[in-house]
């Protein structure tokens, strides 16, 4: 049973080169049917295990509080709650051990990857902007470009051969191709702070995302009294339309790229913001943030409240800030518990070397993976987050079997 879960997670990794078809989630399937018999028979988790299953705990009490119906409508996990797809594995791989020969599953990973997607952009007729890959959107496509070419160039790092180079170019061109400029921005600062992690100059790391947090929170006190006047509390009750008629008016027409960047400012960031300010300790409820116009019930003034909309709706029209999206869903709380996870998963990386190439991979898609939701929802989504969680898995295992090798060796 063990090596057929370790099996059918290589097979989900390969998977994620497309969303196309549900390859890459299989893996969360059989995790969530393998996770209820491992807490019958173990009495201790791994400290990750145990953050990551608080806060499942915790997004389905929030959900049920909110519209227990979530659970039984596909649109849910295809969206709003893609959260417990992307991170299932995780509950169940960290429990397993095996000698796995992670260098050449991760080089023949790389290899299939970017042959299939050479395949497909020459199919596509070299499509030169918005290049898709096998995924349905560029920001998906971005995402796991993004991370296909952190491995790449860990392994030309390693050894600058021709055929690394190749390899670490054609990602590099596919992911530009994407024009997903949230990939490329997670890309460079991920690559930035793994170096700055390298050099043991981890302050600047902190920095950085200190730095970015301030713009942010700049940006949002200027836009967040604009998204209540104008487009909230706008004079229609057609939200979206509200926010059309408010940038028709200061901005005239403008691109779609520029347009992606004023719906955040103005939209979505404001929006989870509101719902933080009406409910800052647990949120509005897992999934509440794409049910506009809000309708905010008061249960503990400036502490508590639901979205009482009626109309609920599985999109992806959520607050493209994977931090805010949490606040304003899951408030303070959630935040924190996903933060402590995050934490350990950092942690867990920090402290086992025991391949430094795929350890380093999975460094700088960690940092990346941060950065890139900053702008996006990237850190649930699958085609973003499921290459990450998959690797990690993996990963486990065999650091798993290392630690047991050494530790049999030892008391020999």
């Amino acid at each position: 049973m063990k090596r057929f879960l370790i099996l059918i997670t290589i097979f989900g990794l390969i998977g994620t080169v497309t969303n196309l078809v549900y390859i890459s989630p299989i893996p969360s399937l059989f995790a969530a049917v393998c996770f209820p018999v491992i807490l019958l028979y173990r009495n201790s988790f791994p400290t990750l295990v145990f953050w990551l299953f608080l806060f499942f705990i915790y997004v389905m009490v929030s959900t049920t509080l909110y519209y227990p119906a979530s659970f039984s409508n596909f649109k849910f996990y295809r969206y709003d709650g893609n959260f417990l797809i992307s991170y299932l594995p995780l509950l169940v791989l960290p429990f397993l051990s095996l000698n796995i020969n992670i260098d050449k599953l991760f080089r023949y990973f790389l290899y299939f990857t970017t042959v299939i997607s050479s395949v497909v952009f020459i199919g596509k007729g070299f499509q030169l902007s918005g290049f898709t890959g096998l995924f349905l959107a560029t920001n998906a496509a971005g995402g796991f470009y993004s991370i296909l070419t952190s491995l790449a160039f860990i392994y030309f790092l390693e050894r600058k051969t021709y055929c690394n180079l190749l390899f670490l170019t054609l990602n590099l061109f596919f992911l530009y191709t994407t024009y997903s400029r949230g990939s490329v921005l997670g890309l460079v600062l991920g690559a930035l702070l793994y170096y700055f992690f390298h050099i043991r100059k981890t302050y600047f790391i902190y920095l950085i995302f200190l730095a970015i947090c301030a713009v942010q929170i700049y940006i949002l006190f200027q836009t967040y009294p604009l998204y209540v006047k104008y487009i909230s509390g706008g004079p229609t009750k057609d939200f979206y339309q509200n926010y059309t008629d408010f940038i028709s008016k200061n901005y005239g027409v403008v691109s779609t790229k520029f347009n992606n960047v004023l719906i955040r400012i103005y939209q979505t960031w404001p929006r989870a913001i509101d719902c933080f300010f009406h409910s800052p300790v647990v949120g509005t409820g897992f999934g509440s943030i794409d049910d506009v116009p809000f309708k905010f019930k008061t249960k503990i003034p400036f502490l508590l409240a639901t979205n009482s909309q009626e109309q609920k709706v599985f999109s992806d029209s959520h607050a493209h800030h994977s931090f805010l999206n949490f606040l304003g869903e899951l408030g303070l709380v959630g935040l924190l518990i996903f933060f402590k996870f995050w934490k350990t998963v950092y942690a867990f990386l920090t402290k086992n070397n025991y391949d430094s190439r795929i350890r380093s991979f999975l460094l700088i898609s960690f940092y990346n993976l941060t950065i890139m939701s900053f702008t996006e929802h990237r850190i649930t989504t699958p085609s973003n987050a499921l290459p990450f969680v998959l690797a990690l898995s993996l990963y486990y295992v065999f650091v798993n079997y290392k630690k047991k090798l050494a530790h049999d060796t030892f008391y020999s």
